[in-house]
């Protein structure tokens, strides 16, 4: 048994004047995971640093993290 992510959540922190936030989506596809990317990449287009990171699991398939 593994943990998954039940629903969308998102989180700010500051931190010494530097605004972090943070965004949780379930996914079934690496396509689905490019959309959410590229939607953050949107709304915070004047962001410094863009981070993500996706993992695939599924029946008759090999794992696919990135």
């Amino acid at each position: 048994m593994f943990k998954t992510i039940d629903k969308d959540v998102g989180a700010e922190i500051v931190e010494k004047k530097s605004k972090f936030i943070a965004n949780l989506y379930y996914v079934e596809s690496a396509e689905e995971a490019e959309t959410f990317i590229k939607q953050a990449n949107k709304t915070y287009f004047d962001a410094r640093h863009h981070c993500y990171a996706f993992r695939i699991m599924g029946e008759g398939r090999n794992d696919r993290a990135f």
